[in-house]
């Protein structure tokens, strides 16, 4: 457990937690108004892996998963990759009910 908290908190220039200085899930984005997805962190085992998910919502109601990354700047960078797809998949998707701070 000390381990864990010791840990730096991971940020990303692109990444926006919902809180300042919040931990768990980030909002990727260039410019507010043009959100890429979401980055969502979860320890497996004693690691910590980073799930990428688009910016809308499925049927269920839920954002899909993209892809599963070691790292939140390997997500971040998943996610910028492949942006052009991201802007596609968006358009069969609900819109966001929730809104993320700037």
């Amino acid at each position: 457990m000390k381990a864990v908290l010791r840990r730096p908190v991971p940020t990303h220039p692109l990444a926006v937690p919902p809180i300042p200085d919040g931990f768990g899930v980030w909002q990727v984005r260039r410019v507010p108004e043009a959100p890429l997805g979401y980055v969502r962190s979860e320890h497996r085992g004693r690691d910590l892996v980073y799930h990428c998910y688009a910016h809308g919502r499925d049927d269920a109601g839920g954002r899909p998963w993209l892809h599963t990354a070691s790292s939140l700047n390997s997500a971040v960078a998943w996610l910028l990759q492949h942006e052009s797809e991201l802007g596609a998949q968006r358009r069969g998707l609900r819109p966001e009910p929730e809104t993320w701070p700037r």
